[in-house]
């Protein structure tokens, strides 16, 4: 009887162990609520949710899709998670693919059923069915030190989607606004319209998205005030009673956190208890119920916050003692700030040997930086606090020539040195001045008051040559004024001369009467034609070239008369 009994209790042992690996054997990735009805534009939260399968898990991903002709994805959070590290840029999501991710782990191993991983809020589009996946992707790992993936089931979630109800009022919130919004406000006010022939209203404020109030009215007033509300998600339900009975059911979503989120830490590599020897990279994560995480911020000594991810990696960091704090900002807009002390190693600062302090540089002489440094690195240099270059440095001495023009007076130079590893030293600042009592061209320095007066007397030169060459040209011009109108005279008299010898004699051999000299007048007179015009347009031409020589060509004048000179010679002719 005992050897039966061992028997049996070996047996039911080694049963409870094959069955504890069985039902351990994998996870899911489920969707709550899993399916409803929505109505065209609404908004309505779907939560992701992990079952271990009696695992202990410690990271998940989550790949969700849907149909995004039927929903709109308006915000994801991780408010509420399990997760207490989040891998960027997660949670993030996507209307143009129609996906969001969760991607995120937990120090702690999470074993359990109802294990949120984030949530995902919807604006219905059109009406339809719309379908929720998990999607291929999506993983969930086993705390063994392996990462071994055990996910077995995606889920989904199907949501019947209807047009607006008709005759419900329309619900709206000074308070709070956007539906899709976190607010620190704990009074919420709630005003709705009141359709034609409405005798009254019902109406409630719950959790729960799918309640409907009772059918007991409350009165005809439009509006609700609701104080000392806690913190999370708020639905308001209403809905109308007329002669036709009740109408449909109306929700209106409200939500607050006045909550800050969870205290964290920041985590400095190398460690911030020890001096650092390198830039350092800060990572940094907390978790916020019920809103979620929407940003960090981070101020370096005081300095005005900035936004930023984790991990933070400095460029550079100068050597020295420094506060960073970074603040955590949840979507309602509460903040909590973590802060870390960064004691970095002492870099001495460069040595800059030229120029030298109070220096005196003649005017356009080039500057010639010259300087030494500890250690290969960077040397930045700075003339009047801009930056002109970086040198990149493996030995003691850096040499710099800036070129461009240096205005007189006082000038500021500086330097800084940044190691291989990323840490800054402070400046090193020297102050020179440009002189303009001295100038150096061609390498050589003259005294100043020699230049200028040759740059004087070199303008005093050039302004006399110009008023000589303004007199001169005024001369020519009036010379050639006076010969043109020579010309226009003796061409003129001498036309008028031709013209009245031709006419005495055309004269006496029209008187005559004898036909054989009438027929040599008039070849004579056409070859006397012909050649006059031939010998005027040549000598004409001849001086009108002249003219185009002239220094003076420009003046218009005489081109104007030489061109009604010709012109009153072809008529004449």
């Amino acid at each position: 009887m005992k050897k039966v009994l061992r028997s049996f209790l070996a047996f039911a042992l080694i049963l409870s162990l094959s069955l504890s690996r069985i039902f351990a054997a994998g996870a899911s990735l489920y969707f709550y609520p899993s399916s409803g009805t929505q109505y065209v534009d609404n908004y309505f939260p779907v939560y992701v949710y992990v079952n271990t399968g009696g695992n202990e898990t410690n990271a998940y991903k989550a790949i969700v899709t849907y149909p995004t002709d039927k929903l709109w994805i308006t915000s994801v959070s991780s408010g509420g998670s399990i997760c207490t590290l989040s891998i960027p840029p997660s949670p993030s999501y996507s209307n143009s693919q129609g996906r969001a991710t969760f991607e995120c782990g937990t120090p702690t191993a999470y074993n359990g059923s109802v294990g949120r991983i984030g949530t995902i809020t919807f604006l219905v589009k059109e009406t339809g069915t719309a379908t929720l996946r998990i999607a291929s992707g999506s993983q969930v790992k086993k705390a063994d030190g392996k990462g071994t993936e055990i996910l077995a089931i995606k889920g989904t979630a199907t949501f019947t989607l209807k047009p607006p109800p008709t005759g419900a009022p329309a619900i709206s919130s000074p308070t709070h606004p956007d539906q899709n919004a976190w607010y620190q406000a704990t009074t919420a006010i709630l005003s709705w319209t009141k359709p034609s022939g409405a005798d009254g209203f019902s109406f409630t404020l719950t959790h729960s998205s799918k309640t409907v109030p009772d059918d007991v009215s409350e009165g005809t007033e439009t509006s609700k005030t609701y104080k000392d509300l806690t913190d999370g998600v708020w639905y308001f339900h209403l809905k109308a009673h007329s002669s036709g009975g009740w109408s449909a059911v109306r929700h209106f979503r409200i939500q607050i956190d006045t909550q800050a989120p969870d205290e964290f830490e920041i985590v400095s590599d190398p460690p911030a208890d020890k001096v650092i020897d390198r830039a350092p990279t800060l990572s940094f994560a907390t978790t916020d119920k019920p809103s979620g995480i929407d940003h960090y911020e981070i101020s370096i000594d005081g300095s005005d916050f900035e936004r930023t991810t984790s991990p933070y990696r400095f460029d550079w960091i100068y050597s020295g003692t420094h506060e960073v704090t970074v603040r955590a900002v949840d979507k309602a807009g509460n903040t909590r700030d973590a802060s870390i002390t960064l004691r970095v190693k002492h870099v001495p600062p460069p040595t800059i040997t030229s120029p030298k302090q109070g220096e005196i540089l003649p005017l356009f002489e080039p500057l010639v930086i010259q300087g030494k440094v500890v250690e290969a690195g960077t040397v930045e240099l700075f003339l009047d606090d801009r930056l002109l270059t970086s040198i990149e440095v493996t030995g003691p001495d850096f040499e710099y020539t800036y070129t461009e023009f240096l205005h007189p007076w006082q000038h500021r130079l500086s330097a800084t040195f940044i190691t291989e590893e990323g840490i800054k030293s402070a400046q090193a600042e020297v102050s020179f001045r440009v002189d303009p009592r001295a100038i150096t061209l061609f390498g050589i320095t003259f005294p100043g008051w020699l230049i200028y007066g040759l740059l004087i007397i070199i303008i005093i030169h050039l302004l006399l040559l110009l008023i000589r060459y303004l007199r001169s040209s005024r001369q020519q011009c009036r010379e050639t004024d006076e010969e043109v109108e020579k010309i226009k005279r003796n061409l003129e008299k001498d036309l008028d001369k031709m013209e009245e010898n031709l006419e005495r004699t055309v004269e006496k051999t029209l008187q005559d009467g004898d036909e054989r000299k009438l027929r040599g007048m008039e070849h004579y007179l056409r070859k006397r034609i012909k050649e006059a015009d031939t010998e005027m347009r040549k000598d004409l031409r001849e001086k009108l070239d002249r003219i185009r020589c002239h220094p003076t060509r420009r003046r218009r004048r005489p081109l104007q008369l030489f061109s009604r000179l010709l012109s009153r010679l072809r008529k004449k002719h």
